[in-house]
């Protein structure tokens, strides 16, 4: 799968090269995605998994862990829509919509999802235990 999603990648960043794009504007693209995977995203989520470790007991910990690595891409994904950037006085109808409202719904849905699905799994282990035991 990995493999696939590389060559995938390759090709698709090929084709722009031959047909969109210049050389030097996707070089420096491909430089800031690296840069803010490594200096941003990368140690947020090191530092998140360390709190976790610390403060949430190890059965809950995978769950805590989803929530926050998907809480977090949807915070980094949906940051600059929710200050504004690239939205103008004299065009009401760029970024029209409250992201910030749609931001915390969201994430209120991921971290509501993880719990009704941990939920479902104790209760499923619940079952087997007392099928077994009986």
């Amino acid at each position: 799968m990995r493999i696939a999603l590389v060559g995938t990648g390759a090709l698709l960043c090929l084709y722009a090269l031959s047909t969109v794009a210049t050389a030097a504007g996707v070089l420096l693209f491909l430089l800031a995605v690296v840069l803010l995977h490594d200096l941003v995203f990368l140690p947020a989520v090191l530092a998140a998994g360390c709190l976790i470790r610390r403060w949430v007991p190890p059965r809950r910990q995978p769950a805590a862990r989803f929530a926050g690595v998907v809480g977090l891409a949807v915070v980094v994904v949906a940051l600059p829509m929710v200050l504004g950037f690239g939205r103008s006085a004299d065009n009401p109808t760029v970024l029209p919509r409250p992201y910030g409202q749609g931001l915390i719904l969201i994430v209120g849905l991921v971290v509501m999802s993880v719990v009704l699905g941990r939920k479902g799994i104790e209760r499923s282990r619940g079952r087997r235990r007392r099928s077994r035991s009986g």
